[in-house]
């Protein structure tokens, strides 16, 4: 079993993955972070997206004082035929204990618009979820 963290490198998502660093080391587990990719037919358009994700995560991790003693993978997943659906793939792939995913301030029409994707998230998907507000 895995803890899984949704990429964003941004605040909200830097907040998610220190949130599933000390999951990981709670649980005694690895960590997977899960990454849609954006769909570009280039073919080497994969290849460098996956490099620029674990890059990120890389140096966000270094950040972290505890991260050094928790193993990480990056998990890409093609838009199949939406981010929840490849989410939801890419969790029950790596068979994951838990979802971390970053939340950040948003105004009434973001609530609604990303709403309607959590609310799909949260229905679907069949682990527990830990939503992490961003500090900013």
């Amino acid at each position: 079993m895995t803890v899984g963290v949704l990429h964003n490198n941004a605040p909200e998502g830097r907040a998610a993955l220190a949130a599933a660093v000390r999951e990981a080391r709670i649980r005694e587990t690895d960590l997977v972070v899960l990454h849609a990719l954006s769909g570009s037919a280039e073919p080497a358009a994969e290849t460098v997206e996956t490099q620029a994700v674990s890059t990120a995560v890389d140096s966000a991790l270094s950040d972290l004082d505890h991260a050094g003693a928790v193993t990480w993978s990056v998990a890409v997943g093609r838009p199949d035929p939406d981010a929840v659906s490849t989410v939801l793939a890419l969790v029950e792939e790596h068979k994951s204990d838990i979802l971390v995913v970053g939340s950040r301030h948003r105004s009434a029409v973001g609530k609604f618009l990303m709403g309607q994707t959590i609310q799909r998230l949260l229905l679907e998907i069949p682990v527990p979820v830990l939503l992490v507000k961003s500090g900013a």
